[in-house]
């Protein structure tokens, strides 16, 4: 798998845009299309830098796909990092729709999410009765 394939893969599993990964990191929404198009080279470490900070994941990872690390084994294939969903919430601007969510709007995503994965534990503790 190229780098381009990659970062595409990678800022989609981060559930962003081209526009809203170049918003968060400052490298433009052209210049990210062309490297996912495979229309560019590896960026420079600086862009690596910026991308990384964009979507929120480590240098490192973005450097040894971009080749500049040598790769270990266990390095070699994609991993991602599991991101904490409430802290994401609490710490981003985030957009529903083209409309920027408010900390109110924030609050009740999380809330709502709560709810759901609440009724999801208690429905299956119902369907998995303890044993003794």
């Amino acid at each position: 798998m190229y780098f381009y394939d990659k970062l595409r893969d990678l800022r989609k599993l981060k559930g962003f845009t081209l526009r809203e990964l170049a918003d968060r990191s400052g490298v433009s929404a052209a210049y990210i299309s062309q490297l996912e198009n495979g229309n560019r080279g590896i960026p420079s470490p600086e862009v690596l830098m910026k991308l990384s900070e964009g979507l929120n994941t480590s240098y490192s990872e973005l450097m040894d796909i971009a080749g500049y690390l040598e790769s270990t084994p266990s390095t070699e294939k994609f991993q991602s990092n599991p991101v904490n969903l409430r802290r994401f919430l609490r710490e981003n601007e985030l957009l529903f729709d083209g409309i920027l969510l408010t900390e109110e709007d924030k609050e009740w995503v999380e809330r709502m999410l709560t709810v759901l994965f609440w009724k999801q534990r208690q429905e299956s503790k119902v369907e998995d009765p303890p044993t003794t």
